[in-house]
């Protein structure tokens, strides 16, 4: 059975990769994702926030020493360098250490900042960059077009930046999703990733803080992913990583069906552990011996939108024909 698949430019020997998180931060577990049959790797994102909240922290440990306000910029960028040559000395031992794709992750909300980034990662040698972009759309002076217009502008201008593939890893919140990620796939883009995951929050009522909830997937996140893998897979002119809600072995075959060129884990990696990877792999090439496949694209997309006769089943409106009966 040939599980090769196309991802970022290069031809990948498994379909499932592993995603950005905590454990991709750490060369030995990129080393145990390719032994244990992972497609590529995508590296624990360098977060925008969380390098501007270390900025501040340093800023406010200054101010209270007394220091000169005038010091701002050369701590910033201190701070920049340092988090960014961490980042780029990973890239650089992973380089040595795997022949699987390596891609870098940036996490980030504005456009301009990572642009001399970008530039640094290319040079480090990642086969890619992952851009893990998200506005949270609470801003009511800003219109649906407005945000959209960022991820357009961020898109262009990492284009002119950096010639390895960028993939654009999005959620599912927009206003017309299934045209703006057709949109975004006409420009230029080598991938796109469905979808960035979030911290929920609970209130905690006797101590009357927050909480975050919910740090890893569950399962039932993975019906949302299968409904628009269906559904984006045959509109976007580049090809579609899909993730969110994998924990079987299962799973990976249903994105592949629903039209996913690869599949993205992590949740999984913390709860099952890199063994995960040889065994969907085994999983998926059992199941393909059973139903005469001998590569992927002989069954991916089968069951997408315009390949599937009950296609409508991935619309919300099937929900009152089923339900129709229950008062």
């Amino acid at each position: 059975m040939d599980l090769s698949t196309k991802f970022m430019g290069q031809t990948i020997k498994s379909p499932i990769i592993a995603g950005s998180c905590g454990k991709t931060a750490e060369l030995g577990n990129i080393k145990l994702s390719e032994d244990k049959g992972a497609g590529a790797v995508i590296l624990k994102s360098l977060f925008e926030e969380q390098i501007s909240q270390e900025i501040s922290n340093n800023m406010r440990l200054m101010q209270n020493a007394g220091e000169m306000i005038e010091a701002y910029t050369y701590i910033a960028e201190h701070t920049k360098r340092d988090n960014l040559e961490k980042y780029l000395n990973l890239i650089r031992q992973a380089k040595e250490s795997v022949n699987i794709p390596v891609i870098a992750s940036i996490n980030c909300v504005s456009a301009n900042e990572w642009m001399q980034f970008a530039t640094s990662i290319q040079q480090a040698g990642a086969d890619g960059l992952e851009l893990n972009m998200f506005i949270m759309p609470t801003n009511i002076n800003m219109s649906s077009e407005d945000v959209e217009q960022v991820y357009e502008d961020t898109i262009q201008i990492l284009r002119r930046a950096i010639t390895i593939p960028v993939s654009l890893k999005i959620s599912p919140y927009s206003a017309a999703l299934a045209k703006f990620c057709q949109k975004l796939s006409w420009m230029g883009i080598a991938n796109l990733s469905i979808f960035n995951r979030f911290i929920e929050h609970d209130i905690d009522i006797n101590t009357e803080t927050t909480k975050p909830i919910n740090i890893l997937s569950s399962s039932d996140e993975l019906y949302h992913t299968l409904r628009w893998t269906a559904i984006l897979s045959k509109l976007i002119n580049c090809p579609l990583t899909s993730g969110g809600g994998v924990h079987t072995a299962d799973d990976p075959i249903k994105l592949i069906l629903a039209g996913a060129n690869t599949v993205q884990v992590a949740s999984v990696l913390y709860n099952k552990g890199f063994d995960y990877f040889a065994k969907a792999n085994t999983r998926l090439m059992q199941w393909m011996q059973e139903k005469g496949y001998s590569k992927l694209n002989d069954f991916r997309g089968k069951l997408a939108i315009d390949k599937n006769d009950k296609a409508s089943t991935f619309y919300r409106v099937q929900y009152m024909k089923y339900y129709a009966g229950i008062e």
